[in-house]
């Protein structure tokens, strides 16, 4: 995910939330520090964006292992991995999830266990056995060899009746995860609250000394807007009501942050935390728009 993307992304997603921001760091759309670097401001240590009376800090979150294992999975297989079931052999909109740790000569294999679950009438790999599609009753608990493979096969798979996962609803979708995103939601939070935290010496995190600066200046409000990947979006996207699950966030250890905004570029989504108010999930839109100089404020340091 590029910083721009990222930047922009935030940048409209908080401006619908705290009202008008501009860039108080570097500026991702003119590239100049609309405030000018002095000793008395200088650049190190600057909030990305500043309002009337609010600062907001982005931080990118992205699942480099992800994407490097990405990366020598398209290099294996140059084909479409969000496409037409036909292309994979299939006929329903299937979401295949292939942890980082299998091997890239493994994708056949795994489409191949996906047929067979999809001939079979099985339409995930969270069910336990075959409902009795396949395994003879009265069998004395002993499962077909069909369910020892799909109930322990090294990858998740299910039908995404919903259409929420693909690119176009009825596609296929085949990404490629690791161990965070097994770990589910409790660990995400936990993730994004250790960069607020300060270490067990003491020592305040970057996004903190930030914020510390927004606070001298008197902002009230003092936002962290993290925007997740697409690697980290997944989990949460999958059910998208366990977005406002995330967790809550120890406030007074976190301290000068009073909200913390976690966003998704690849599904136009954002939920709200405070201290003061509840947590909120809302949609947003139009985020690939370039910002006009005005809305920046470029043009006021032309």
């Amino acid at each position: 995910m590029q910083k721009q993307v990222s930047e922009q992304f935030a940048f409209w997603t908080c401006r619908r939330l705290f009202g008008p921001i501009y860039p108080y760091d570097r500026c991702f759309g003119c590239g100049a520090m609309h405030i000018p670097p002095s000793s008395e401001d200088p650049h190190n240590g600057r909030y990305d964006f500043a309002g009337e009376d609010v600062a907001v800090e982005v931080v990118s979150v992205v699942n480099s292992s992800a994407l490097r294992n990405f990366s020598s999975w398209n290099r294996r297989h140059p084909g479409p991995l969000d496409g037409d079931p036909a292309e994979f052999g299939l006929t329903l909109p299937w979401v295949i999830e292939v942890p980082a740790r299998t091997r890239t000569d493994r994708l056949d294999s795994v489409l191949e266990a996906v047929r067979s679950m999809e001939r079979a009438g099985i339409h995930t790999t969270h069910a336990h056995g075959c409902g009795g599609r396949r395994c003879p009753a009265g069998s004395g608990g002993h499962i077909c060899t069909f369910c020892q493979v799909a109930c322990t096969a090294p990858f998740d798979a299910y039908v995404d009746d919903e259409g929420l996962m693909a690119s176009r609803t009825g596609n296929v979708v085949v990404s490629v995860t690791e161990s965070l995103l097994s770990q589910g939601l409790h660990d995400l939070a936990h993730e994004i609250a250790g960069l607020l935290r300060a270490s067990p010496d003491g020592k305040r995190t970057d996004v903190q000394q930030k914020l510390d600066l927004a606070e001298r200046q008197g902002k009230s409000r003092r936002v962290v807007c993290f925007v997740l990947d697409l690697y980290f979006a997944l989990r949460l996207n999958a059910a998208p009501g366990t977005w406002k699950k995330l967790g809550t966030f120890p406030w007074d250890a976190i301290r000068p942050v009073t909200d913390v905004v976690v966003a998704s570029p690849d599904f136009h989504r954002a939920v709200v935390f405070s201290d003061a108010a509840p947590t909120r999930q809302i949609p947003v839109r139009n985020t690939d728009r370039t910002p006009t100089p005005r809305t920046l404020g470029c043009r006021l340091h032309r």
